[in-house]
């Protein structure tokens, strides 16, 4: 298994799929995590996005993602609980105090609302973050750059995207690598406690920066190198078809967002 999370080769129902499908998922799951603010809804939707890893032996490389990003999503859970806690909601009150700043009254109150809260936007920064992911581990540069080409997408613009979904995994890589290397200078990023680690994250986003800066600058030389000239016109040896496993998977994805969708209406708490 790879520590930076890239195309899985591998024999899996949603490797075989057409990568127009996964695409069309990709979009769909983005769009509706970007909305839905239900904690019914969102583990609705987690329980079907694990059905669908299960289904397609990517399980334990979203296991790996979760521990990879676990930090954003703490980050993600302290900033609302903190953001909460100069608000006063309805509900189970964990810890309210009064104080006074500046001739100013003020009061710190934080509610079980917070947590629910903090919960949901963790929650939804994960799923949009494993829609993605979903898509890189199961499909390779060239499909993606193949299934754009036959909805008529100009190469350019294709292999533009394309190279987006490969770039990711590229950017983790390196961050992980300037991880190892602060660690063994001595600076401790994950066995500390969670502001230090945060403190510690954003210490290495420097040089992280320069790193991919440099492999954007390579990327170009190689492209100017080898001549790449998107004018040309390009014919691929294989050639992709939707077949009945990708109406079935069409078909889940489209209960899904109306079962989400439903859920988001009728379970709502506006946050």
């Amino acid at each position: 298994m790879g520590d930076f999370l890239q195309y899985v080769e591998m024999d899996s129902f949603l490797h075989r799929l057409d990568p127009r499908t996964k695409f069309l998922f990709f979009i769909v799951m983005s769009i509706l995590t970007s909305f839905v603010k239900t904690g019914v809804a969102l583990l609705f939707l987690f329980i079907v996005f694990t059905a669908i890893w299960t289904a397609g032996h990517i399980g334990k490389y979203m296991v790996v993602l979760l521990k990879k990003v676990k930090v954003l999503l703490l980050f993600i859970f302290l900033l609302w609980l903190v953001l909460g806690a100069f608000r006063i909601n309805e509900g189970p009150v964990i810890y309210r105090a009064a104080f006074s700043l500046f001739g100013s009254s003020h009061t710190l109150s934080l509610e079980w609302f917070d947590l629910y809260k903090g919960a949901v936007f963790a929650m939804r920064i994960f799923l949009m973050i494993s829609a993605f992911y979903t898509v890189i581990l199961s499909t390779n540069f060239s499909q993606i750059i193949l299934g754009l080409r036959s909805w008529n997408v100009p190469y350019a613009v294709a292999f533009g995207i394309g190279l987006i979904f490969q770039i990711i995994p590229m950017i983790i890589k390196e961050f992980s690598t300037i991880m190892e290397a602060q660690s063994s200078r001595g600076l401790e990023v994950d066995k500390c406690g969670a502001i230090a680690k945060m403190k510690n994250y954003v210490i290495i986003s420097l040089p992280l920066l320069f790193r991919v800066l440099g492999k954007g600058h390579s990327i170009s030389l190689a492209m100017h190198y080898y001549k790449l000239n998107f004018k040309v016109k390009r014919t691929s040896y294989k050639m992709i078809k939707a077949t009945y496993a990708d109406a079935v998977f069409v078909g889940v994805t489209v209960l899904a967002t109306a079962v989400t969708t439903a859920l988001q209406l009728m379970f709502y708490i506006p946050l």
